[in-house]
């Protein structure tokens, strides 16, 4: 049985945050314990019984940002060590065929770079700009998706609004004009292809017979509708306008196509999960958007209210108990974020706890609370 958040709750505190992410950060250690040969993919409910994987697919990248951003907090050497190593870790991904790739070396290492200006993350970075620049095609104006990571056969013909943000802020990292071009081209592209008059986002549109052809139903799918909110913040940020006006009206559509705090994963249906990792990404939108626009002050409540009913929900496990006789399981099952909707098998989903997500929400919380600002995610 879902529990159902709305809007009328008193926001959650400056200790209360603090307090979330310090579980969380304590709950990395056991992670780590259990996956020091790969990177973690996911883990059902609060069952601490990880899938593992060696290469990391796109996710690898969000377990070395997740380092970073805890270095980040800490100040701890060692933490910033953990991050680096992990970060080197994700070379093989250089060469893998997906636009997903900058999912990977924008968190996994540009991160690195800006907040501790890490050579080696640095290199990498620079790498992953040059491959991902490669793979633009002339002929569809963008950056397909590619058959890697899950893009199929199809490929090539298939275009994505997951990665728009991670693209846009690994680029803007460089100031050329050959990458600037190819920014813009793709963006304009995934934004005429995918997204419609009301802000509502199709998650992918495939290229035929000259054209892309958006898929699904637009909107329905909350954490797509999200990613292309944060898309468009950090296109707000880069360039002004039109893309400030598209990213209101998604963030617009969000709020009226969605009223819980914590949205279905699919609008078409209401039957099936919810998805509370979908209004983590929404809400790093509206914490960008909240700096842009006069009114900004809407934005960032409506998304510390989103992060509230997470950390409040039962999706996500704060400290248990104070007692002295509890304080190891207390150790252990505190900090998860368990409000990731995936898809374990190929006719399954389920919610579990994913490191893009908690890495998400602890930047989220970062933000409320000042750690960090929020077009550094």
């Amino acid at each position: 049985m879902h529990t159902i958040h709305k809007t009328n709750q008193q926001q959650s505190s400056h200790a209360e945050i603090e307090s979330a992410i310090e579980v969380m950060i304590c709950h990395m250690i056991h992670i780590d314990s259990l996956c020091t040969d790969g990177f973690p993919l996911y883990s059902p409910s609060t069952s601490n019984q990880w899938t593992i994987s060696p290469g990391g697919s796109w996710v690898g990248g969000f377990w070395s940002a997740w380092w970073w951003l805890r270095a980040h907090i800490t100040k701890s050497v060692s933490d910033q060590c953990k991050a680096s190593e992990l970060c080197q870790r994700l070379l093989p991904k250089i060469d893998t065929d997906s636009v997903n790739r900058s999912l990977v070396f924008w968190y996994g290492a540009s991160l690195g770079n800006i907040w501790f200006q890490d050579v080696p993350a640095r290199r990498l970075a620079q790498q992953s700009m040059i491959a991902l620049a490669a793979a633009y095609d002339p002929k569809t104006h963008c950056i397909p998706l590619g058959i890697d990571m899950g893009g199929g056969e199809k490929g090539k013909q298939l275009i994505s609004i997951d990665s728009l943000a991670a693209l846009i802020q690994l680029f803007r990292q460089d100031k050329s004009r050959e990458y600037e071009d190819i920014l813009r081209s793709h963006t304009d592209t995934l934004i005429a292809a995918c997204c419609d008059t009301q802000g509502a986002f199709h998650a992918t549109a495939h290229f035929n017979h000259g054209s892309f052809q958006p898929i699904g139903q637009a909107g329905a799918w909350s954490r797509g509708q999200a990613w292309g909110m944060l898309g468009l913040s950090r296109a707000a940020i880069q360039w002004g306008e039109p893309y400030l006006t598209y990213a209101q009206s998604a963030c617009e559509y969000w709020k009226n196509s969605r009223s819980e705090l914590l949205p279905l994963n699919r609008l078409d249906n209401p039957n099936g999960l919810y998805d509370p990792s979908a209004s983590v990404i929404a809400s790093l939108a509206m914490l960008s958007l909240a700096n842009l626009v006069p009114n900004g002050q809407q934005w960032h409540r409506y998304a510390h209210q989103q992060i509230t009913a997470i950390i409040r929900s039962q999706y996500f496990t704060g400290i248990r108990s104070s007692n002295h006789s509890k304080k190891h399981k207390a150790n252990m099952d505190s900090g998860i974020f368990w409000g990731s909707c995936y898809k374990t098998h190929p006719d399954k989903e389920a919610l579990v706890e994913t490191t893009w997500g908690s890495f998400l929400l602890m930047a989220a919380l970062c933000i409320l609370v000042h750690r960090i600002e929020p077009d550094q995610i």
